[in-house]
């Protein structure tokens, strides 16, 4: 039968190996055969070395550990317990995945180490709660890669929420033809940045907004070789497009850490007095870039240009007499 077949056994080895060993977890040569025999799979000892032999033949790193409470282990894996608790992470915080794709994606990472394996799944209270109502937003960014890896361009309709919060398509259902450039994911979401022939700059698009996306025949257009993608994305404090300045800012001293986190450690520093650095970079001026000025409390201030300076100033204006309003 198919269960006397040497490969079954064999592949029943190597699955249990994968599920249930690893360094502090060996499994002896003896239990392995009473696992064969319970599966209904005649073995003995000689024919499960030879195929532990067969196994780390073909490349799986099988480790043995002498001694009474010794056995055979399955030592090196595909992604170690780290790696797959940092993609869990990620999987679970994704605002792109529906529960259900987020859920079979986390069991299948989880299956790639052993059962004893330290991986913390997130509590259900602690996980994003915010979860796709569909595979729109999976299954556009798969159509988005294929036209990137192809360098062909795009077409969808972008929607936006009516009053019923439902996706509608803007502009009376016109189709958007683009070059796609980048798929950004970004506050747990993805975004395309994308050329646009009638919009002065690169566009972005919210995938899970986009709709009918297919990839065209017409190839796109080779991207500007000085293009840098790293400093792009640096420069955007959120996907909606702005006019990109270089900007000075000045900065207290002990925000240093959270300045290079922000521009990168390649944007020049220079001193001002005991207290103070500034600081230049490339940044996209939007309200969100303010916003995030504001959050340092008086502790960064614009210095350069002079119309961003004053647009900071109209919107701390606008806000106070906004709050003198709800008083």
């Amino acid at each position: 039968t198919g269960m006397a077949d040497p490969r079954s056994r064999l592949l029943q080895i190597r699955a249990y190996l994968l599920e249930n060993t690893d360094g502090q977890h060996p499994v002896s040569v003896q239990k392995l055969v009473a696992y064969l025999e319970c599966s209904g799979i005649t073995a003995d000892r000689r024919t499960v070395y030879a195929d532990i032999a067969l196994l780390r033949g073909s490349g799986m790193r099988i480790a043995q550990r002498r001694g009474r409470s010794g056995g055979y282990y399955v030592e090196m894996r595909e992604f170690d317990v780290s790696e797959l608790q940092f993609l869990i992470d990620a999987v679970q915080s994704s605002r792109v995945l529906t529960r259900q794709r987020c859920d079979s994606l986390t069991a299948k990472l989880r299956g790639l180490a052993s059962r004893h394996a330290p991986i913390k799944l997130q509590n259900m209270h602690l996980r994003s709660q915010i979860k796709a109502a569909d595979d729109s937003a999976f299954q556009n960014a798969w159509i988005i890669h294929e036209a990137l890896n192809a360098n062909r361009k795009l077409s969808f309709l972008y929607c936006q929420y009516s009053s019923g919060k439902l996706l509608r398509p803007r502009r009376g259902g016109q189709v958007y033809v683009v070059s796609p450039c980048l798929l950004v994911y970004s506050d747990a979401t993805y975004y395309l940045i994308a050329d646009h022939p009638y919009h002065d700059g690169l566009a972005h698009y919210r995938v899970d907004k986009m709709m009918d996306v297919r990839v065209l025949g017409d190839p796109a257009p080779p991207m500007d070789p000085s293009f840098d993608t790293a400093q792009y994305e640096r420069s955007i404090f959120s996907m909606f497009p702005g006019e990109q300045r270089w900007v000075r800012l000045a900065f207290d001293k002990t925000l240093l850490g959270a300045m290079i986190d922000r521009f990168g450690t390649e944007a020049p520093v220079s001193e001002i007095d005991e207290c103070t650095y500034a600081i230049s970079a490339p940044v996209r001026i939007t309200p969100p870039f303010f916003g995030w000025v504001f959050q340092f409390c008086g502790k960064v201030r614009v210095l350069s240009p002079d119309d961003v300076r004053e647009q900071m100033a109209l919107m701390i204006e606008l806000v106070r007499t906004a709050a003198r309003g709800d008083a």
